[in-house]
């Protein structure tokens, strides 16, 4: 899993690196778009070893003229992983326990949209983070004692690409595809693995913009008592 999830990491990157004139647009937009407000919500599903699980988080960033978009924000796991494993096998000392994972991390994201029609947007998201994992192992028991805990730092790298289609003004679909890479201990690096997502989403901006525009046309016009 590792290694292709850094084939793919290479290959996007090389992707960018080929682009030519890539730094300049980015700092054509940045220098030239008034930049709008964007956030919010996700959530990503996530394929860690055999385990299927999500990653949710908030962020809150900037858009540069539909092409450039930069973010930051806060992400974790939904849920810990909890698996069942065995200790000192077949030794004297052999055991049963539950090991309990999480992490959680800052975010830094930046997506670069490199094709665009009237329904499609396709583009790349390169996300940095840092933050710390943790793994805990548990007896079984009724008491569920603590036996060893393990915190490390994590600096997680996640790329990919992601499609929106829009079904109509206010409306459409999207989804991603893409990898993480956790770079830390041994012991965090089983956080890496394949993420995916798919959606509605509601162009809250276009639903404003529309009805100022209508009452701009169409004031209301006060009753006289």
């Amino acid at each position: 899993m590792i290694k292709k999830t850094v084939i793919l990491v290479f290959l996007i990157i090389s992707f960018l690196s080929s682009q030519a004139g890539l730094k300049d647009s980015v700092r054509y937009y940045i220098k030239n778009k008034y930049p709008e407000l964007i956030g919010g919500l996700s959530g990503r599903n996530t394929i860690i070893g055999s385990h299927y699980t999500s990653v949710s988080g908030v962020a809150i960033g900037a858009d540069y003229g539909g092409k450039v978009k930069f973010l930051g924000g806060v992400y974790g796991l939904s849920s810990p992983l909890v698996e069942r494993k065995i200790i000192n096998a077949y030794t004297p000392s052999q055991n049963m326990i539950d090991e309990i994972s999480r992490f959680w991390y800052f975010g830094f994201t930046g997506a670069y949209t490199f094709f665009k029609d009237t329904r499609w947007t396709l583009e790349i998201p390169v996300r940095v983070g840092f933050g710390t994992a943790n793994i805990e192992q548990h007896d079984t028991g009724k008491g569920k004692f603590v036996i060893t805990e393990n915190n490390s730092f994590i600096i997680p790298l996640e790329s990919g690409i992601s499609a929106q289609y829009k079904i109509a003004w206010w409306i459409g679909l999207s989804g991603g595809l893409g990898s993480r890479i956790v770079v830390g201990k041994s012991t965090s690096q089983k956080f890496s693995g394949t993420y995916y997502n798919f959606g509605v989403n509601i162009y809250f901006s276009n639903i404003y913009f529309r009805i100022r525009d209508d009452l701009k046309k169409n004031p209301v016009k006060k009753q006289k008592h």
